[in-house]
């Protein structure tokens, strides 16, 4: 039976040959197109600091955040006299700690945030150590020193390559927060901030401003440059008086060919860039990088039309996605961070008031007051089942016993009243194309008034 041979046979070489031998094949290593498995929190800064569009995608929403006013409050409104002593506290130390003031403090959590797989980490101190004692003090510490411990009394430690010590917090001196939660067994505890989501992208528009940015410089273009029929001998003297033209403090300079018959062919490396169609590359990997941080190259300062303008409507809905998608997220991230260090009677709220949602809710008030009232003064509904209603539909913020209270007698209207329809069904809201609420003030002044004798 013959013997089946399964590796590849080696060259063959005489006896004695000390000369060297080209392997049959040439290698050519390719970086792998991938996401990368693990990356230190450093070299995620890195990344980060080195594509402008994701530091300005982070710089916005932080910016957002401070944007926005803010205030303690306590969870039982009726006891806002009770507690006014711990929310002036809390309120005096948010704003200034000691040691960091508010923004700084939401420049160093929303950034590591946003940048590291850990998440932000802040050391508080409380009275005598305790869980439930007073904040006195809040030391914000580096996201890429900290990390999970899988222990419910100790979530979290701290070591550094320069100390020989590791040490460890208990729950109550530690205040984390951090994106997404990875789900494999592995990576149990860390996070998934959004460069690492959107890595390829980030790689590619990096790639891309890269290549862009060498055609730019001052630099000969990579290619083969055909000398048609000169001679070797004079090729390698022109060669190395053009090597010799390239260096120095301006080392553009023009090489000068002559005593040659057939034209001199430069034959390029690369593609022509009006074929690479880079403005379309970096739209649409701009996007894809805007998009793991829940925006839009709008909300950035970039126009999303290549051609033309940005309409008001298209503007204030890619504004309204922002405010749900990446100021959102962003935004309960930082309420709940806040919250940790209050006590359980108070939370910490953000005063976001978006004009055109409060008209919407206070139409489909209108509209469900009305239409309540209708059922009520027929007898279909009595006023509590009214009331339960509105709780049930969420147009109630504050928090309302479902019965009447006892000695509220509601006013009954006669049937077939005043149902101020002529505020229902309009105006259109500028995020649909209209003109909002002063389109309609604007119509009822601008009728004619009718002339009188008088």
């Amino acid at each position: 039976m013959p013997r089946v041979k399964t590796t590849l046979p080696s060259p063959t070489r005489d006896t004695g040959q000390r000369s060297l031998d080209l392997p049959l094949y040439l290698d050519r290593i390719l970086p792998a197109w991938t996401s990368p498995e693990w990356l230190h929190a450093g070299m995620w800064r890195r990344i980060v600091q080195n594509q402008p569009v994701a530091t300005v995608c982070r710089e916005t929403l932080i910016a957002n955040i401070m944007s926005l006013d803010w205030k303690v409050e306590p969870r039982d409104t009726e006891k806002r006299d009770e507690y006014e002593d711990d929310i002036e506290y809390y309120t005096t130390f948010f704003e200034n700690t000691g040691d960091y003031d508010y923004t700084h403090i939401i420049d160093w959590v929303c950034g590591d945030v946003l940048d590291i797989p850990f998440g932000a980490g802040v050391e508080v101190g409380h009275e005598n150590d305790e869980p439930n004692g007073k904040v006195l003090w809040i030391e914000l510490l580096d996201g890429a020193t900290l990390f999970p411990t899988q222990n419910r009394d100790f979530p979290v430690g701290q070591s550094l390559p320069e100390v020989s010590r590791t040490v460890y917090f208990p729950d109550h001196a530690i205040n984390r927060v951090y994106y997404s939660p990875r789900r494999e067994i592995k990576r149990e505890g860390w996070s998934m901030a959004p460069p690492e989501k959107i890595y390829l992208a980030l790689e590619a528009l990096n790639r891309g401003d890269i290549y862009y940015t060498n055609l730019l410089l001052d630099t000969p273009a990579s290619g083969i440059l055909d000398l048609g029929d000169m001679a070797k001998d004079s090729a390698e003297i022109w060669v190395k008086a053009w090597r010799s033209l390239l260096t120095g403090i301006d080392p553009f300079k023009i090489p000068v060919l002559y005593e040659h018959e057939k034209p001199v062919n430069w034959i390029p490396f690369t593609k022509n860039p009006a074929d690479l169609m880079f403005d379309k590359a970096v739209f649409r990997f701009g996007s894809l990088v805007t998009a793991g941080y829940g925006m839009s190259l709008s909300d950035i300062g970039v126009p999303t039309g290549m051609s033309g303008g940005e309409t008001l409507s298209g503007t204030i809905r890619q504004e309204r996605g922002l405010r749900k998608n990446g100021l959102a997220r962003l935004k309960r991230k930082v309420a709940l961070f806040f919250n940790r260090m209050l006590p359980p009677y108070l939370a910490f709220k953000f005063v976001d008031m978006d004009d055109e949602v409060s008209v919407a809710v206070g139409r489909a008030r209108l509209a469900s007051a009305t239409a309540l009232q209708q059922m009520i003064d027929s007898g279909m509904l009595s006023p509590e089942e009214g009331r339960q209603q509105l709780i049930a539909d969420g147009l109630l913020t504050i928090s309302i016993p479902e019965k009447v209270p006892a000695g509220v007698l509601p006013k009954v209207s006669p049937v077939g009243g005043n149902e101020r329809t002529g505020m229902l069904g309009r105006p259109i809201a500028p995020s649909q194309g209209g003109f909002g609420e002063s389109k309609a003030l604007f119509n009822l002044m601008s009728l004619p008034v009718a002339e009188t004798d008088e």
